[in-house]
């Protein structure tokens, strides 16, 4: 019998070709089966060809197991396998509701707690085995029902304890609660939101926004509160804790309608040695480190701990071991901060505090000590020291010895000084004060006799480090897994500048060098809430402005250096770093391209992910953020009064400044400079920018920023969390030069002299911009500026004439005013005329007297002869009175022969030249006295002719200069020719205040310019900033409840007889501080406390004569009037001048007292409208006595303990007496008497306010000849000129000029927004801006006295205020001193300043008084209502009845509010008069009548607003120094070339376009990674490389991404690319084929693989096995390889059209390799959207060529591991293959073998199918049991089948139906005969239904063949196999 064989050698199902075609050995379709192509099975036969079912798979674990309440259950959504570890990971997502999330869900169905976890597991196989860990946990929410939450009954929470108020547990809420106590504390997380539902869902407790409340602490089962509730609960039914940081971001959905499971793709998943990366594409990406996450994670319920190395053992340890987070809202729990890519980096600038000494003691120190041993048992008796002798010294306690200290011995118990200097070689580690020293000089006269033993040590100051650099510290981070942090904002410049002196004979000025000797860099360890805590590292960075290099200081390790203080220990915040810096300790160089990484850009969003060259590679990306809403910012200056000659933080005057605003997310991610600008109609962008005015240039000036949002505000940017201000200014270089001389130019213009070393500051094009008046430190405030004539670097000729006077030679009156005499020039007859000297004008020879023949030929010149005209007047009095011509050239002498001797010249007189009789009339008192007519020669009006010998000579002060011509004009003239003095020029200039104790300012207001002064009547009250609440309560004064601290006229008590006036202490304190002092020296009209001395000798009992003094007591009393007459009979004048301090006059204060103690200086005062000339005086008794040397008083201010110690402030005092000079520079007497200051006319004092806060300017002075310049040097007060910057740097470039300022205020940025800390000087300073009141609409200074600081932060909006008074640090209230309040505090509605060391300014507004309830929970302090009846009020006080409700509860201090409280109001006193309360206020009501008033308890804790945008903010930026003067430097030392102030170190630009971007088409990539040196770039994205690459946009989005053989293959939407990386790229021949070269770009060329083929948008279908890929393109319908020959359809390999036409059905589309049978697995899994295709996978085989077959299970993910494949359900792991599972048994369902055969042998034959056989394993067989049948006649008998195969059902193969063209049949079972399994076919029954008209009975399928002609082509089986078993059928 024929027989037609198949086998399955094709190994492959082929569903393309027409069933009569397809191959033998290939078959139409096969379930769970398996074709062996191996040459041999275990037993070594071989099988090729052979069908198989498949082995089973068996569950090896459950991860996370969340079932929702809608039955969804947790879900695996992602795997990676870590092949070279034997590891594989799993991902695991809970399921969150897609709609509404866990808050949207209906409290009815929380019926029972669900724990909301995501979790990563990790598989490892080890062996034939796999183990299984936990690697991390996310325990994000919980749901429960209350009964869950509390101990319940009946639905009410009754145990008693689950509310804790004011310490205690309650079962009611009666005051409010801030604890919850639970039945398990452990189910919660710190931060998790509470939502307590009733039945209609609505939240119960609330944060004070309708919104939830959170956990802020959880301790054993209590949880604490973030606010106050006052609910109860047991109207609740169910509870939701939600934290609102889900850290691993795991989505359940995808978030389309149909429900699609969100999965990520594995190609997105990398594992990079001991560290796990992901992206997903909707997230930020991520990284864990495997072992620490291991390490902290204890169960799959427990969210996973931060555990971080120990540096001591490299172990992982929890975090709590190294760090305090014990701490309101910190806690123990990983942050999604701690697993993101990008890490964050500092946001707030180091502060610095410099020093110009190393330490604050060892001077001046007593010590005892034998430098000569005496002892006779020594060895070293009397062995005189020696250089490089060692001594042992124990130093007294108040001497802090360092090793390498420098101490200076000077004996103090010799006659002669003796001098011993000794090194610090050691120090006693037991014994710190004892040292060892080397000697390093000793006196020669130290000798065994004088051998002295008591010393006067002192510290040798060691020279200044960074002398001469501008430098910044910063920090970075470095974290657990050492990658780096990018730079914080850098600190202010290290920089301590000295006082001004610019002069011309040393050339430099010393104030722009650096004095540091200590600089403490602190506030680079901010708080656990700021700093995340997995740093690790942090490294101090130092950076000058002449190096583009960074340096490391030092690297400060948490747990190993001191520095790091164990945070563990300290508990309220106060460390934030603290490192001191006493040396150029610089160390290692940062990578140079550090320096221009201003943040990183780690994608917000990546969709593919891969490592290649050690670096993480991401396409698809999201970057950027839209800007929703328009900011801009308005821009002021805000300008302070400098103080000369210190040095001010300024910005530079004469500049153009424009500001930007950088936005910020959570991780540091900023957006470009947003400009202050416009964009015109064109498009043009036009600057907002601010200019800083030259009158400025004297002050110290700040930008003042606040931002504008048009119609809008931050809120509708969430991911904006910080904003950075930064500056542009782009005009060039710009230097100083100091003035040394002026000289006349001859052509109406000067020249002016220079330092030969800064002839490279100018050229011939530079412009000169006056600074200050020359002899003078008056700022010029006019543009003076001029253009550069010429420069000459010599001497010119002109000024070089040295012009050698010869004596006068009197003129003839004749000879004056004319005569009839011979003139051999001119013989026309000269009129007499009155006065006129007519004869010298116009006249070209000049004529003396006939005796002056002899004296004029005596005359030998050098040089040039000249000639000039001087007259002479002497009045009554014998003053001398005088005035000159201008020089005239002469050109020839005239002997006597010709007339009267004289001299010819070249050029004639005018009669301005000569005229003296009217210039010297302007200048005496009495012009009576000068003679009627000229012709008068009896007169004491005298004409002479001076000849002048004009001799070109180069002279000393030449040498070392050059010179420039300048243009001469009226600000020249004024400011530094000295023209506006007539005959004075200044020399220098000094600030001058007034300090009386009278009530009202003693200035004569009834003088000639009365009413034009502004404060000539002004009383203490009047003239505001001291008050009289500035001053405590004096014991010793009567009091008076006004005016506290005031004698009852108004005025501070200076003293009291007994010298401890505690007023008197408060004042010099406050005004020795105080900010807005703009004077050091005053004129004393203060009393001042006994003790005082003089360094003159023989005062004696003349010093009454001087001032007056009392005796009190035993002691006397100083009390100078500043100005006066003294004791004097005449009226010659008196000032007193004093300093405040133990120095004295020290400083630039010394040439003060040094000018005004020498008599002859000449000063005035430069507002007198006069400008009267005084001059010093000598200072002489009575009778004439003179008193050698200056007389100095030095006195006390007070002495508050009265022991006479030394806690009082010194005053050091100066008398100088003066007298008024007249126009020929001598004192003025009247009536014999010389004339003082007359105040009848002018009065200096009323011009400056008596309590000394305002000032006046006096001049020193010198005299100068009328019409000429002087050459003469002025050293101390020479005038700066500064060159003008030639043109404008024209970049866009905008330079850093804050830190993070946060837009609104939360936990982790409040601290470093107030600079909050408890320790004073490390904290910012508090203080209130102008108050706005509604009386007067007015605005009023809140002056906060004794220095407020921000102690404390509590919660994210309250601060802490303190203040010391009487040495104690105590809270921010009103004053209240025996009852009365001084009613100056904070207020309600008040802007507050936060003033940060770095000179920056953040401001807030005050809603609220607040009081702690528990730390960390702040509630609305006390406040009580008033209303009703029984309140009354004037303006300004409130009456209520002593009954009414709370009346007895206000009390002093309190802030008082209500429709007719304005703001600010305060109640200052309350008085019980037995019917009423008499409140008093500070201010006035705003009616009067009855109303309602709230009165709050102040405490000093503030509530503030959290949306801290809404407020200016005032920089501390600055780009020079101002020193008071109008000088204005950036540059060390004002040299030339020297480093400058640079505007910033980090810069950034504008992008108008800028906005999220989605980078589709573009690959970035991070920084190396490489374990074996410890760096970690991975997190390091900086843009100022070129971190990117584009692929061709037309091919669609990049969807995944493999790194294969170092190259980078890139899947997109339509191809497939490969990108050459590691350092290759190609070059491409003329016939387009690439060629292979080096490259130093990490991504080269991109080139396309053949075929136009993608991945679609399904990268999950990506897998890979070595070098093979697999994917789909359901685009296309196709299935494809990409191996070593390129892409391969493997669709195309029988199942062309299958795909094609259900490819596109499917949504989730999942690839994965399973290895051992060497197939690709790819599943097509099932969704709501195309409902009814079913979930399928489908086998290709590598081996066979071909698909397979399609299997039963269908898993979102699986993992081939090796030898291991892994396949999941839900979120449990199975392991295939297993040999003890069932075989086709999938996730516990057992499934059947199908495989459908062809027999389509020659298809053209008619067959006829009688049986099949089979070779193989067992056969179905269904067990016969004995049947009873009844025949036709009810005969009833047993039928037996007479069969024994068959006895017992087996499972097995069988063939379920069998198909041709014509009919069908089946085979149920087989039975075995000679090893072949076989049966006959068993048509099926023709019914009704299936009936065919064509055949009768039976037709091609078994017996009988009724018509054999009938053709049947080809035949269908399929065959299906079940082995209980698991035996290989």
């Amino acid at each position: 019998m024929p027989q037609i064989k198949q086998n399955f050698s094709g190994a492959k199902m082929n569903k393309d070709l027409d069933e009569r075609i397809v191959p033998k050995g290939q078959y139409r379709d096969a379930l769970n089966i398996k074709i062996s192509t191996t040459d041999s099975n275990a037993s070594g036969i071989g099988d090729i060809g052979t069908v198989q079912n498949i082995q089973g798979n068996r569950q090896i674990t459950t991860t996370s197991a969340t079932t929702g309440y809608d039955g969804k259950v947790s879900k695996i959504i992602a795997s990676v396998s870590d092949e070279g570890n034997d590891k594989a990971y799993f991902f695991t997502a809970a399921p969150v509701p897609r709609l509404g999330g866990i808050e949207g869900i209906a409290p009815a169905s929380i019926i029972s707690e669900v724990a909301w976890i995501d979790s990563i597991l990790e598989v490892e196989a080890v062996g034939d085995a796999s183990t299984t860990d936990v690697i991390f946990v996310d325990r994000f929410a919980v749901t429960d029902t209350k009964a869950g939450v509390f101990t319940t009954s009946s639905g009410n929470i009754v145990n008693g304890s689950t509310y804790k108020s004011n310490g205690s547990f309650e079962s009611t809420p009666a005051n409010g609660y801030d604890q919850l106590q639970v039945l398990d504390g452990t189910k919660y997380r710190v931060g998790m939101n509470i939502y307590a539902v009733d039945t209609n869902n609505v939240n119960l407790l609330s944060d004070g926004n309708s919104e939830s409340v959170q956990i802020v602490r959880i301790t054993g089962n209590v949880l604490t509160l973030a606010q106050e509730q006052t609910v109860d609960l047991n109207t609740a039914v169910a509870l939701k804790f939600i934290h609102p940081e889900r850290v691993l971001e795991f989505d359940y959905y995808t978030g389309d309608a149909f429900n699609t499971i969100s999965l990520i793709p594995t190609a997105s998943i990398n594992v990079l040695d001991n560290l796990l990366i992901w992206t997903d594409g909707k997230h930020e990406p991520k990284k864990i480190n495997i072992e620490r996450s291991k390490a902290g994670t204890t169960s799959l319920t427990t969210h996973t701990k931060l555990n971080v190395n120990d540096p001591n053992t490299d172990s992982p340890d929890n975090i709590g071991v190294f760090e305090y987070v014990d701490f309101a809202g910190l806690s123990e729990d990983v942050k999604k901060e701690h697993i993101t890519v990008i890490k964050k980096a500092p946001t707030s600038p180091p502060n610095i505090e410099i020093s110009n000494k190393d330490r604050d003691q060892d001077a001046d120190c007593p010590v005892q000590f034998e430098f000569i041993d005496t002892d006779e048992a020594s060895p070293n008796y009397e062995i005189v020291p020696s250089i490089g002798t060692i001594k042992l010294i124990d130093f007294p306690d108040i001497i802090s010895p360092r090793v390498d200290d420098v101490y200076s011995f000077v004996a103090s118990n010799v006659v002669e000084p003796i001098t011993v200097r000794v090194k610090i070689t050691g120090i006693n580690d037991a014994n710190p004060s004892e040292a060892t020293v080397e000697i390093l000089f000793a006196d020669s006269d130290l000798t065994v006799q004088t051998n002295p033993n008591n010393w006067i040590v002192n510290l040798e100051t060691k020279r200044p480090f960074f002398e001469t650099k501008f430098g910044r510290f910063g920090y970075r981070y470095q974290y657990e897994d050492n990658e780096y942090s990018t730079f914080s904002p850098w600190s202010d410049l290290a920089f301590l500048p000295g006082n001004f002196s610019y002069t011309p004979s040393k050339g430099f000025n010393e104030g722009m060098s650096n004095t540091a000797r200590k600089i403490i860099v602190r506030d680079w360890l901010p708080t656990n809430y700021t700093r995340p805590l997995d740093v690790k590292t942090v490294d101090i960075l130092w950076k000058t402005t002449d190096d583009g290099n960074v340096y490391v200081v030092k690297s400060i390790k948490r747990g190993i250096d001191t520095e790091w203080i164990d945070m563990g220990e300290n508990d309220d915040l106060s460390n934030t770093g603290e490192f001191t810096i006493t040396s150029e300790m610089i160390h290692k160089v940062v990578e140079s391209n550090q320096l221009l990484r201003a943040w990183d850009n780690v994608p917000r969003y990546a969709r593919a992910q891969a490592i290649t060259s050690n670096r993480i590679i991401y396409g698809n990306y999201t970057q950027g953020y839209n800007l929703d809403a328009n900011i801009g910012l308005l821009q002021t200056v805000v300008s302070k009064k400098g103080l000369f000659p210190s040095a001010q933080k300024s910005v530079k005057s004469i500049r153009n400044y424009q500001f930007g605003v950088v936005l910020g997310d959570e991780y540091g991610r900023e957006t470009p400079v947003i400009s202050n600008g416009y964009k015109t109609e064109e498009g043009q962008v036009m600057p907002g920018a601010s200019k800083v005015l030259k009158s400025l240039s004297s002050y110290s000036n700040k930008f003042k920023i606040k931002q504008s949002w048009t119609n809008s505000n931050p809120t509708r940017m969430p991911w904006m969390e910080y904003v950075k201000y930064y500056v542009k200014e782009t005009s060039n270089e710009y230097y100083n030069l100091v003035l040394d001389r002026i000289y006349d130019a001859g052509d109406d213009n000067i020249w002016l002299a220079f330092n030969s070393a800064d002839r490279n500051k100018v050229d011939e094009e530079t412009y000169l911009v006056l600074k200050n008046e020359h002899g003078s430190q008056t700022p010029v405030d006019e543009e003076a500026r001029y253009k550069i004539i010429a420069i000459s670097g010599d001497a010119p000729d002109y000024i070089k004439t040295d012009e050698r006077e010869f004596d006068l030679i009197q003129i003839d009156s004749v000879n004056v005013y004319g005569g009839n005499w011979p003139n051999t020039m001119n013989d026309e007859s000269i009129a007499i005329t009155d006065a006129v000297p007519a004869r010298l004008i116009n006249f070209k020879s000049i004529r003396t007297n006939n005796g002056a023949t002899d004296t004029l030929s005596e005359l030998e010149f050098k040089g040039t002869p000249k000639v000039r005209i001087v007259a002479q007047f002497t009045d009554s009095q014998g003053d001398l009175y005088e005035a000159k011509s201008p020089l005239r050239t002469v050109s020839g002498m005239i002997s006597e022969e010709e007339g009267a001797p004289g001299v010819s010249i070249r050029e004639v007189f005018t009669v301005g030249d000569v005229n003296m009789y009217q210039r010297i009339l302007t200048q005496i008192p009495d012009a009576t006295e000068l003679p009627i007519a000229g012709a008068d020669e009896n007169s004491n009006f005298i004409y002479y002719i001076q000849l002048v010998d004009a001799v070109v000579e180069n002279k000393p002060q030449f040498d070392g200069k050059f010179f420039v011509k300048i243009a001469k004009d009226n600000t020249l003239e004024a400011r530094v020719l000295g023209n506006s003095l007539g005959e004075y020029q200044t020399l220098n200039t000094y600030e001058l205040a007034f300090i009386s104790d009278d009530t009202t300012n003693p200035a004569d207001d009834n003088n000639e310019y009365a009413g034009s002064m502004d404060y000539e009547t002004a009383n203490w009250e009047a003239i505001g900033n001291f008050t009289s609440t500035d001053f405590p309560s004096d014991p010793d004064l009567p009091a008076d409840p006004a005016n506290q601290g005031f004698s009852t006229n108004g005025l501070p008590n200076f003293i009291d007889l007994n010298g401890n006036s505690t007023a008197t202490n408060s004042y010099w304190n406050l005004w020795y501080n105080n900010a807005n002092r703009t004077a050091d020296i005053f004129i004393d009209a203060a009393p001042a406390y006994s003790g005082f001395d003089s360094d003159t000798a023989d005062l004696g009992a003349d010093f009454n004569l001087f001032d007056s003094y009392s005796a009190v007591d035993n002691d006397t009393s100083f009390n100078p009037r500043g100005l006066s007459n003294g004791e004097f009979a005449d009226t010659e004048g008196q000032f007193i001048f004093s300093v405040i301090g133990p120095d004295g006059f020290s400083g630039t204060n010394s040439y003060f007292k040094s000018k005004m103690q020498t008599p002859g200086t000449l000063f005035k005062f430069r507002d007198d409208p006069n400008q009267e000339v005084y001059i010093v005086r000598e200072n002489t008794a009575q009778g004439g006595q003179v008193f050698v040397g200056p007389i100095t008083i030095e006195s006390k201010n007070y002495d508050p303990d009265g022991d006479g110690s030394e806690d009082y402030i010194d005053r050091t005092s100066i008398i100088v007496r003066f007298a008024r000079v007249g126009l020929n520079g001598q004192p003025i007497f009247i009536e014999g008497n010389r004339v003082g200051l007359d105040t009848s006319v002018w009065d200096p004092r009323g011009t400056v306010k008596h309590n000394g806060l305002t000032s006046m300017t006096i001049d020193f002075v010198q005299r100068v000849s009328v019409g000429s310049l002087s050459d003469d040097s002025i050293d101390t007060s020479a005038a700066c000129f500064e060159t003008e910057p030639k043109e404008d740097v024209g970049l866009d470039i905008y330079y850093e000029a804050s830190g993070a300022i946060p837009v609104r205020l939360k936990l982790n940025n409040i601290i470093p927004f107030t600079d909050a800390n408890k320790i004073k000087e490390r904290a910012g300073g508090f203080g209130v801006e102008s108050r706005q009141v509604t009386n007067n609409n007015n605005s009023i200074e809140v002056n906060l006295t004794n220095n407020p600081y921000v102690f404390q932060t509590i919660d994210d909006d309250n601060v802490f205020i303190k203040r010391t008074i009487n040495g104690g640090n105590v809270a921010l209230k009103t004053i209240i001193t025996n009852g009365i309040s001084d009613g100056v505090c904070p207020a309600i509605g008040d802007i507050v300043r936060f003033e940060h060391k770095s000179g920056l300014v953040t401001k807030s507004k005050i809603l609220d008084h607040s009081k702690i309830l528990a730390t960390p929970i702040t509630v609305p302090s006390n406040r009580y209502t008033i209303t009703g009846n029984g309140i009354n009020f004037t303006p300004a006080i409130i009456s209520i009845g002593v009954g009414v409700t709370n009346a007895n509860n206000v009390e002093v201090g309190m802030q008082v509010t209500g429709d007719n409280a304005d703001s600010g109001t305060f109640v200052t006193s309350i008085e019980n008069n037995g019917t009423d309360y008499l409140i008093t206020l500070n201010q006035q009501l705003l009616s009067a009548g009855s109303s309602s008033f709230t009165f709050i308890d102040v405490t000093g804790i503030f509530k503030i607003e959290k949306e801290v945008w809404k407020y200016s903010v005032e920089l501390g930026w600055f780009n020079c120094y101002s020193f008071g003067n109008g000088v204005e430097s950036d540059r060390i030392r004002d040299d030339f070339n020297a480093p400058q102030i640079d505007n910033g170190i980090k810069v950034s630009s504008t992008f108008l376009n800028y906005g999220e971007e989605k980078k589709t088409s573009g690959m970035i990539f991070s920084g190396l990674y490489n374990s074996t040196s410890g760096v970690n770039n991975l997190n390091e994205f900086n843009m100022a490389g070129k971190i990117t690459k584009d692929v061709n946009t037309t091919y669609g989005s990049i969807q995944a991404m493999i790194a294969r053989d170092n190259d980078v293959v890139v899947f997109t939407e339509d191809k497939v690319l490969k990108v050459q990386s590691g350092g290759k790229d190609a070059l491409f021949n003329a016939d387009g084929n690439p060629q292979l070269t080096a490259s130093n770009k990490v991504l080269g060329t991109t080139i396309p693989f053949a075929g136009d083929y993608g991945i679609s948008k399904n990268p999950e279908s990506l897998a890979t096995d070595n070098y093979r890929m697999y994917f789909t393109d359901k685009q296309r319908g196709a299935v494809l390889r990409l191996s070593g020959n390129g892409i391969t359809p493997i669709s195309d390999a029988g199942m062309k059209n299958y795909f094609r036409e259900n490819l596109k059905y499917y949504i989730n589309i999942t690839g994965s390799v399973n290895g051992i049978d060497d197939e690709f697995n790819l599943t097509l899994h099932d969704t709501t959207k195309f409902s009814g295709f079913g979930s399928k996978t489908i086998s290709f085989s590598e081996s066979g060529k071909g698909w397979v077959s399609f299997k039963s299970f269908t898993p979102l993910v699986t993992a081939s591991l090796n030898d291991k494949y892994y396949s999941v359900k839900d979120n449990t792991i199975w392991i295939h293959h297993s040999d003890i599972s069932v075989r086709n048994s999938f996730y516990g369902t057992t499934y059947n073998s199908d495989i459908t055969l062809l027999f389509n042998d020659a298809p053209g034959t008619v067959k006829s199918f009688k049986n099949i056989n089979y070779e193989g394993s067992q056969a179905k067989v269904t067990e016969f049991t004995t049947q009873s049948t009844e025949d036709a006649a009810g005969n009833t008998f047993t039928v037996n089948d007479g069969e024994y195969y068959n006895l017992n059902s087996k499972e097995g193969w069988y063939v379920s139906d069998i198909t041709t063209d014509k009919q069908s049949g089946s085979i149920h079972e087989f039975i075995e005969k000679e090893g072949k399994w076989f049966n006959y076919i068993n048509g099926d029954t023709t019914t009704d239904s299936n009936l065919d008209t064509s055949e009768f009975s039976v037709q091609g399928i078994g017996f009988p063949l009724v018509n054999p002609t009938d053709t049947q082509t080809e035949g269908d089986i399929i065959i299906q196999a079940v082995d209980a078993e698991g035996e290989n059928l």
